[in-house]
C-alpha cells in the first residue's frame, strides 16, 4: 500500500513536471501597425507629402497660366465677333485664325493636363514605393530583433490592446534613419 502511494506520488510529480513547461512556453508575439499615422507623423512621410504638394502646385500654376491665355483669346474672339457684324473680310479671316488658335490651345491644355496628372501619379507612386520599402526594412528589423510572429496592419483589425501597437516605435526608427540618410546626402553634395 505504501509502495502504491509512493508510486502514485512519483507519477504525479512526473506528470506535473511534463505539463508545467508547456504552460510556460512562449506565446506568439503579434504587433499592430498604423501606416497612415506613419505617413502623417514621420519626417519622411511629411517630406513626401510636401514634395507632392509642391509638384501639384507647380502643375496647377502652369495650367492656370495657360487657362489665362485661353481666356484672353476668348475675349479677343468676342470682340472680333462683334466686329464681324460689320462684315469685313479681314475681320472674318482674323476671326477664323483666332478660332483655330483657340481650339489648338484648348486641345494643348487638355493634353498638358493629362500629362501632368500622369506625371503626378508617377511621382506619387515612386515616393510611396520608396517610403514603403524603407518602412518594410524597419519592420523586418524589428520583427527579427524582437521575435514577432507577424506584424498586422491596423486597418481591418477590430480590437487590439494598445501595448502591441508598434507604430510610434517605427516612426522613431524611420525618423532616425531619414535624418541619417539626409546627412549622407548632404555630404555627397558639394
Amino acid at each position: 500500500m505504501r509502495n502504491l502511494k509512493l508510486l502514485f506520488i512519483v507519477h504525479f510529480f512526473i506528470i506535473i513536471t511534463l505539463i508545467i513547461p508547456s504552460y510556460g512556453a512562449d506565446v506568439a508575439k503579434i504587433a499592430i501597425l498604423d501606416p497612415q499615422k506613419i505617413l502623417d507623423k514621420s519626417l519622411l512621410g511629411k517630406k513626401m507629402k510636401n514634395e507632392l504638394e509642391k509638384i501639384g502646385a507647380d502643375f496647377s500654376a502652369d495650367l492656370e497660366a495657360k487657362g489665362k491665355e485661353i481666356q484672353k483669346l476668348q475675349n479677343e474672339l468676342e470682340k472680333l465677333s462683334s466686329l464681324e457684324k460689320a462684315s469685313s473680310v479681314e475681320n472674318t479671316e482674323e476671326f477664323d485664325k483666332k478660332t483655330r488658335m483657340l481650339e489648338i490651345k484648348i486641345y494643348d491644355i487638355k493634353q498638358l493636363e493629362k500629362k501632368y496628372q500622369n506625371d503626378f501619379r508617377k511621382e506619387e507612386i515612386k515616393r510611396f514605393n520608396y517610403t514603403t520599402k524603407i518602412i518594410q526594412e524597419i519592420l523586418d528589423e524589428i520583427g527579427k530583433k524582437e521575435g514577432y510572429l507577424f506584424i498586422k496592419n491596423k486597418r481591418g483589425t477590430l480590437y487590439f490592446p494598445e501595448d502591441i501597437d508598434i507604430t510610434d516605435k517605427v516612426i522613431k526608427l524611420l525618423d532616425a534613419r531619414h535624418k541619417k540618410d539626409e546627412v549622407k546626402d548632404s555630404k555627397k553634395k558639394p
